[in-house]
């Protein structure tokens, strides 16, 4: 039996869905109005990236809206960013998202 997504604590800037049967965690940003900070991807990669490593991450996905520069969308591939063992994808719909995860 197909268990549900479990939608994580969310906050006013994003959402993080568990989905079981993938064992997988999507982070939504569709409503993160920003830009990201100087600085805040070499901390991410610095500090966050090697726990995932560690961890064994396998694909990391953002699902994000269609002002983002570099989505799958717009002809971009995931592929691993800076230190990262595993390929990480920007995703405008969900349904490229699931995809690309289940693939």
């Amino acid at each position: 039996m197909q268990q549900e997504p479990q939608e994580l604590p969310a906050t006013e800037w994003g959402t993080i869905v568990y989905h079981p049967q993938w064992n997988t965690l999507i982070i939504d940003a569709t409503e993160f109005y920003h830009t990201v900070g100087e600085g805040t991807l070499a901390w991410r990669d610095e500090h966050i990236v090697p726990l995932y490593n560690q961890a064994g991450v396998e694909k990391f996905a953002f699902l994000t809206t269609p002002a983002m520069p570099g989505t799958v969308e717009k002809g971009a591939q995931p592929m691993p960013d800076g230190p990262a063992t595993f390929p990480t994808g920007w995703f405008e719909t969900k349904e490229r998202l699931y995809a690309w995860l289940t693939s």
